[in-house]
């Protein structure tokens, strides 16, 4: 059954969910919160750019996660 979920084959309801955490040494704690509209707005904002300009930024991004990070003077 866990396989099933880990292939995502079925979906675990809630209390599943639960026992399935506890079982891993977790507790399962939720909260209601204030909807964050952040994803919406970065969508809208992606598709306002061009092709060249995503192009751009996806360069970037890969530049970023490729670099060596920098290391302390004498370490």
């Amino acid at each position: 059954m866990v396989s099933a979920y880990e292939r995502d084959k079925r979906q675990p309801g809630l209390e599943t969910l639960r026992k399935l955490l506890h079982a891993a040494g977790f507790e399962l704690s939720m909260q209601l919160v204030p909807y964050d509209r952040h994803d919406e707005v970065l969508e809208r904002l992606d598709a306002q750019r061009s092709a060249a300009e995503r192009a751009l930024r996806d360069q970037q991004i890969e530049a970023w996660r490729e670099a060596i990070p920098a290391t302390s003077a004498g370490q």
